[in-house]
């Protein structure tokens, strides 16, 4: 209901919009569909400067306001009523939100520019009737100020005559309410008429309840609704709604589909709000379901558009001529023609499931459209706007310049042919000279190859000019029969020319990384590379599989289930090579080597070369190479002695001849001494002393530490070592007997 305050509410929202913000005034002018708790409208703004005012339909209310920043605040003016209103706009600057008196809420946001309504014809009761009802669902359909034409074609009579023009509207409102609930056949309307007064019977389906409209002719022989008073309608609405038992039909009802009048509003609704989410609506309007998933979305909104221009060309008196009796389950046909017909069907047999437009009707409609093309638009018009699509601009330049290349062969009209001679070359040739350039900005990685591979600039080549053209179809309006085949093909190539690039770049990215490992001594080293290396490139086999898959139209759950059985059989097959594959996982997580360490595994020592996705590859110290499976190695023991932060010394020097106490004593201090200025060596953790005196000789200990990371500096440093143990027991005359040990290991 629209009530004085909900009027006001608009108002207020009205205001709000111009003086939202005032750095950018002018972004207030123009018209803003409003909407309070119980009602909504349209609101005219005009702006100057800081000032706005503004006028609101259909309660042809007023405002006057002022812009302080994001705020607007002003007063509304409704006859001889007013307030204070609070309005403030969005960020975008494209919706507003505020209150009025401090109390009830409004929205609003800015309107599209939509056409003009249509004339009122009050001649005959006919064209009376038709005028209103066409007023009321346009009204309904988001154009709220034409409420005003419905009331124009409507009339009370003197003893009820509401007071103001806010309750009107309001039982304006309630009427239509009432035959919303009926079905109207078009054939009974009548015609011009001699007597001033004439009835009708509306009937709704499956009750069989009636409601008689009245139509009359006033002096100036326009003819008028009769609008019944309140109690009339009380009365007719319960009868009426009786069917619905405790559940009668929401504002909101139609999006459910359960008749073809619901379907066919959604459908006309979602298209008005073509841009934001009614797209989604109309396509809960179509059976999309011969279509493939890939041509869904695309082909989808070709064909809203083709059905939305085509029924605008066979016209429309109101919704309220189609069934609303979802429990009829038979098809609706709302058009017939030789070359096909709209048809709204359910989409399945269960008793709730939702009423579509068929898919032949789909199929047939590009035919059904080009068949009433030339047809000059309908009085009578379906309700809300057709969206703009440059498909049907650039048909409407041809149609308009050269009319002659809007011949057919078959679904194609000849401008759709010549200029996708023309365009698909021009989009592969860029696509060709962007690929060279991208190929040599890839050699630049370093580990790129010095010859560019051509398989990878002809990958390159049809993903860019799949990229260039990929709006080419619903620019040009390319008909979905010959895409259903050719998309198929396409996509596949299009998804293997993605893996080809995809493989070679990570391959190149693979040899950056690990020349990149191989320099640093962190974790990131050429395991982790290698692992992630065989990683990406599964993931890529896998990926590319099911972007063929869904071009093929096989569903992912088939894959999935697939996977699943035919995984589980394969988990047995090759266990051992799964073991491997997860082995070197551990081997990744786990880090027990790095490559280039030396190991010992028990079964294997080695010089680590490579850790695969099934094997790691060691070279021995026979300079051959083990292939060790993963699952193995990750199961075995591992001696890392590549880990060992100081190598060990150990050693035993027998003395036999000369070993006096003041001779060992100089002899250990010097050997001391020597090892504390070799760099080679950890200073402060070298212990030498006499440990043993037998038949054979004394025995001096030696342990220290080697601070060297090879194999090779190790040798170095214990040869130099070993000549200066001689050298230096030469000084003190001591000899020294074959019995001296040495023992290496690891700290």
């Amino acid at each position: 209901m629209i009530h004085t305050s909900s009027w006001r509410f608009f108002c207020l929202l009205a205001a709000l919009a111009t003086a939202s913000t005032a750095v950018a005034f002018d972004d207030w002018a123009g018209e803003w569909e409003v909407t309070w708790h119980d009602g909504g409208g349209r609101l005219a703004i005009k702006q100057q400067g800081g000032l706005v005012t503004g006028t609101c339909a259909p309660q042809n209310g007023r405002i006057e306001a002022k812009v302080h920043g994001a705020q607007l605040e002003g007063r509304w003016f409704a006859g001889e009523q007013s307030g204070a209103i609070l309005l403030v706009l969005s960020h975008d600057q494209r919706t507003f939100t505020g209150r009025e008196d401090g109390l009830g809420w409004l929205t609003g946001r800015r309107s599209p520019l939509q056409s003009p309504p249509p004339p009122l014809d009050l001649h005959t009761p006919r064209l009376a009737f038709q005028t209103f009802i066409a007023a009321a669902n346009r009204a309904r359909g988001g154009r709220p100020e034409a409420w005003t034409s419905a009331l124009a074609a409507s009339e009370f009579p003197s003893s009820d005559h509401p007071a103001a023009l806010v309750e009107s509207l309001r039982r304006v409102r309630r009427y239509f309410d009432l035959i919303d609930l009926t079905t109207l056949d078009e054939g009974a309307l009548p015609g011009d008429q001699r007597e001033d007064s004439v009835s009708l019977s509306l009937e709704q389906l499956r009750s069989g309840v009636t409601l008689t409209v009245t139509l009359r002719r006033n002096a100036t022989g326009d003819w008028h609704l009769v609008i019944p008073s309140e109690a009339e309608v009380a009365t007719t609405r319960k009868s009426l709604l009786a069917i619905y038992g405790t559940s009668p039909p929401t504002a909101q009802s139609f999006r459910r589909l359960q008749n073809p009048r619901d379907t066919m509003r959604a459908f006309l609704e979602g298209m008005n709000d073509w841009n934001g989410e009614g797209r989604a609506q109309v396509f809960s309007t179509l059976d999309l379901s011969a279509l493939p998933v890939f041509l869904q979305q695309s082909d989808g909104a070709l064909i809203a558009q083709y059905l939305r221009r085509t029924l605008h060309k066979i016209g429309m008196v109101g919704l309220q001529s189609i069934p609303n009796d979802g429990t009829n389950r038979d098809p609706y046909v709302h058009f017939a023609q030789g070359f096909g017909s709209i048809v709204i069907a359910p989409s399945g047999s269960a008793p709730d499931a939702p009423w579509q437009f068929t898919r032949e009707t789909l199929d047939q409609i590009p035919d059904l459209y080009f068949a009433t093309a030339n047809l000059p638009a309908a009085t009578l018009a379906p309700y809300g706007e057709i969206p703009s699509s440059t498909y049907f601009a650039l048909r409407h330049i041809v149609a308009d310049k050269a009319p002659f290349l809007l011949g057919r062969l078959r679904r194609f009209e000849y401008w759709q042919m010549l200029t996708l001679l023309v365009v698909i070359p021009v989009g592969f040739l860029v696509g060709r000279m962007v690929a060279g350039l991208v190929s040599r900005l890839v050699q630049l990685i370093p580990g790129a190859d010095p010859e560019r591979p051509r398989l990878f600039i002809w990958a390159l080549t049809i993903l860019l000019g799949a990229a260039v053209l990929r709006l080419v179809p619903s620019l040009l309006g390319v008909p979905e029969r010959p895409r259903a085949y050719s998309v198929p093909i396409l996509g596949s190539l299009v998804c293997l020319s993605a893996g080809i690039a995809a493989w070679h770049l990570l391959s190149i990215l693979g040899k950056f990384f690990a020349s990149r490992a191989r320099l640093t001594s962190g974790k990131t080293d050429d395991i982790i590379v290698n692992f992630s290396l065989a990683g990406g490139r599964v993931a890529i086999v896998f990926a590319t599989s099911l972007g063929i898959a869904y071009f093929l139209s096989i569903p992912a759950a088939n894959i999935l289930a697939g996977l699943g059985i035919g995984g589980l059989a394969f988990a047995i097959a090759a266990r051992d090579t799964l073991a491997n594959i997860f082995g070197a996982s551990i081997l990744v997580t786990d880090r027990p080597f790095r490559s280039g360490d030396w190991i010992d595994a028990g079964f294997v020592e080695g010089s680590v070369e490579a850790v695969g996705i099934r094997s790691t590859r060691i070279r021995t110290a026979e300079d051959s190479v083990a292939i060790i499976p993963n699952g193995k190695l990750a199961d075995a023991t591992i001696n890392n002695l590549g880990t060992r932060r100081h190598r060990v010394i150990k050693m035993n020097i027998l003395v036999t001849e000369g070993g006096t106490p003041e001779r060992l004593q100089a002899y250990i201090e010097a050997v001391r001494s020597r090892i504390a200025h070799d760099a080679a060596f950890v200073a402060g953790q070298t212990e030498i002393g006499v440990t043993d005196i037998g038949k054979d000789g004394i025995t001096v200990a030696l342990t220290s530490y080697l601070d060297v990371r090879t194999d090779g500096a190790e040798s170095v440093a214990r040869h130099d070592l070993l000549v200066d143990l001689m050298r230096l027991a030469q000084v003190q005359s001591l000899r020294l007997g074959h019995g001296m040990e040495q023992t290496g290991e690891k700290s």
